[in-house]
Formats: C-alpha cells, sequence, structure tokens
C-alpha cells in the first residue's frame, strides 16, 4: 500500500459506509460519503458523455475504423480525477463543469498534443476556466490525465501558496511546471489516488479521505507550477478555425461549401486549412463529413418505428447513399442497416406486439392479432457533451 492509501486508510471507518451501484455494460458506479467512483469503458461516446458531470463535449475520432474509450474517475465535492485512454486518436472541443478549472496533463511525452492550436510541452500542462472552452488535438491517442477543481478552492489555494489569487487559467491556458520531475511529481500523485481507490473505493466512505487527497493534489500542483505567461492568445487562425466549426453546428444537415466556409471566416483556404489541421486535427470538409457521421449514427442508434437508412442519409446531408454506407463502415466498422437492426432488435420497443380488438360481428366478439402503432421514444440526435 503506497504512503497516501495508508494515510487514507488511517482515516478509514466502516461504519461509514453509504454505497449505491448502478451497472450495465463496462460502466460501473460507486457513490459514497466522501465522493463517488466512475469506471467506464465503451465504443460509444455517446453513452461515455452520460457519465462526465458537468462537461459538454463534442469529440471526432482522426481515424477511421472502431473506436474505444477506457476512463476511471472520481468525484469529491471539489474535485474530478480522472484517467482517460482514447483509441484511435481524436479532436474534441467544449466546456469545462461550471465553476471549475481544469488541467489536461498528457500521459506520453512522445505523442504531441495540441490545445488552442499549440503544441504542449513536456514540463506544461493544459489549463481551462468555465466559459472559455477548450480544443485539443489528440492525433495520437496520448492517454490524459485530468483534473478539474472547483475555482474558489484554487484561488484559496493559491492566495495563500502564491500570494496571488484569480492566477491559474486567466493569464495563460498553461501551467508550467519547474521541471518534468515535478511534473511527473504531480502526474504520479494523481495516478496514485486513482490506483489506490481503483483498489479500495470505500476509501470515499470517509468525507476526510476525500479533503486529505484535495489537500495533497493542490499543494503538489501549486508549490510545483506557475502560469505560463507564452500562450496567452492563440493564433489567427485558430479564431477562424472556430468560426468555420460553430457555423458548420448551425448547418449540420445543409451542403456546405469550401465557399460558403471562406466566405463567413473572410479568410482564405490556406489560412482556414491550416487553422483546422491545428486546432482539430483535419480538414473542414472531412471534420463536417466525421461530424455527419457520428450524428447519423446517433439517430440510427436513437430511432423511431419510421426511421431509415435513407432518411437519416438524407437528414445529414448524404444524397450519394452507396458512398454513405462506405464511409460509415470505415468510420465504425457496420453499415448503417446493420446498426439499425441492432438497436432494433435490442429493443422491445419495436418487436410486434398483440393488441385486442373488438370486432361487433353476430354478437360475438373476436381478438384479432394486429402490428401495434406503438412508437418508440424519439429524440433529437445529439453530440454530447468528450
Amino acid at each position: 500500500m503506497s504512503a497516501v492509501a495508508s494515510k487514507l486508510a488511517l482515516l478509514d471507518d466502516p461504519s461509514l459506509s453509504l454505497t449505491k451501484k448502478k451497472s450495465d455494460d463496462r460502466c460501473r458506479v460507486d457513490i459514497f460519503h466522501g465522493g463517488g467512483v466512475v469506471s467506464v469503458e465503451t465504443d460509444d461516446f455517446a453513452h461515455f458523455a452520460r457519465y462526465t458531470r458537468g462537461w459538454s463535449i463534442d469529440l471526432q475520432s482522426c481515424e477511421c475504423g472502431p473506436s474505444r474509450i477506457k476512463c476511471f474517475g472520481i468525484c469529491t465535492s471539489s474535485v474530478q480525477l480522472a484517467f482517460t485512454e482514447h483509441v484511435p486518436g481524436y479532436c474534441c472541443q467544449g466546456d469545462v463543469p461550471k465553476g471549475t478549472v481544469t488541467l489536461w496533463a498528457p500521459i506520453d511525452p512522445s505523442r504531441v498534443v495540441f490545445h488552442h492550436g499549440h503544441s504542449v510541452d513536456s514540463s506544461d500542462v493544459i489549463v481551462t476556466r468555465s466559459g472559455r472552452g477548450f480544443e485539443v488535438v489528440n492525433r495520437l491517442g496520448s492517454p490524459l490525465l485530468t483534473v478539474a477543481i472547483s475555482e474558489a478552492l484554487l484561488d484559496r489555494n493559491a492566495a495563500v501558496l502564491w500570494d496571488e489569487p484569480h492566477q491559474v487559467g486567466r493569464t495563460a491556458d498553461r501551467l508550467h511546471f519547474s521541471s518534468m520531475i515535478a511534473r511527473r511529481a504531480f502526474v504520479d500523485l494523481c495516478q496514485g489516488f486513482l490506483h489506490d481507490l481503483r483498489r479500495r473505493p470505500d476509501l470515499l466512505a470517509n468525507p476526510q479521505c476525500a479533503s486529505l487527497m484535495e489537500e495533497k493534489l493542490l499543494e503538489k500542483l501549486l508549490l510545483g507550477g506557475a502560469p505560463e505567461p507564452r500562450y496567452t492568445s492563440p493564433p489567427y487562425r485558430h479564431h477562424v478555425a472556430r468560426r468555420a466549426y460553430q457555423y458548420m453546428q448551425e448547418r449540420i444537415g445543409e451542403s456546405l461549401s469550401i465557399r460558403d466556409l471562406c466566405s463567413v471566416t473572410r479568410a482564405s483556404y490556406g489560412t482556414l486549412e491550416k487553422g483546422f489541421r491545428e486546432t482539430y486535427g483535419m480538414s473542414p470538409l472531412a471534420y463536417l463529413r466525421a461530424l455527419r457521421l457520428l450524428r447519423a449514427r446517433t439517430a440510427l442508434r436513437q430511432p423511431n418505428q419510421e426511421t431509415t437508412v435513407t432518411g437519416v442519409a438524407i437528414q445529414f446531408g448524404f444524397l450519394e447513399l452507396g458512398r454513405f454506407s462506405v464511409q460509415y463502415h470505415e468510420r465504425f466498422g457496420e453499415t448503417p442497416s446493420e446498426t439499425l437492426h441492432k438497436t432494433r432488435a435490442a429493443n422491445p420497443c419495436f418487436s410486434l406486439r398483440a393488441s385486442a380488438r373488438v370486432i361487433p360481428r353476430a354478437g360475438r366478439m373476436e381478438l384479432l392479432l394486429a402490428t401495434s402503432s406503438f412508437r418508440g421514444p424519439s429524440r433529437k440526435p445529439a453530440l454530447s457533451g468528450v
């Protein structure tokens, strides 16, 4: 047992245990007095997003083929700490939980990660305050350590340890550690907490365990790191890419052209494409196609009785149905028809049910088995939000 686990064990009191468990497939949640433990393993990002409390995330894979997401995290009243792996590489954007400052630490330095168009140095971690948004490109799928901390708690500790509150995440979107050793010490501490609580989630039955974890984490962070002023603002082409991205989101079902994107951003295609590749990891049109494919998949996995592959394809701007099927299969490893069939086969709402009708004929009643007109729940396709 590590030193951290030993200290937590001293505070552990089995009489405080209050556990609520929810489980489906490869996902599990354990809730205690001091916090919660979440373990998720899935190939469906929308399913994963259900477990990301307070986050708004739009994620696109950078490569074709099936994806796989593994995440283990812990949550207290003031901190969310998680280790996430996503295969293949991806780009994501959105916003962090309200009232938090969130740190992102790439684990593998050989797999470069970009944020707002800038690469993340081996001695840095990404910093995002809620309301400012993030754009992360992780083309090679480096595992990420994510720490979301209450803004009020972080500012209180920074006021004591730095004598300067309100600095983290406001002056820059990087936190720079004095050395790779100092950054490694912070990452090791966080991974130590995750390792210990994976083995003994019941340690969170005592709220003092959560308080001790928060104290140690903030101390290691603020004594080892400082705001990095080099990245006070992203480059111009990042703003161009972000404007094009917003335009795509607003017109997801329309047939957009390069000319439309250049017109709305008032930039040349060279600037737009370079900015888009730096910010989102792919060209604008490739990103738009990936976004439409993902939303089409969401619609096929949340159908009603009238949903058809042709209707979904047209809804999201795919007029050539053969090409849509090929691109869909390359991206997800199955055809659109297979997705729709599997969803309906697994959902009892779409099976035929017997209903009785009263037929007044010759003074007698006759039961007629008929196809029900029941419709399954219809929901708007949406990207969550990594």
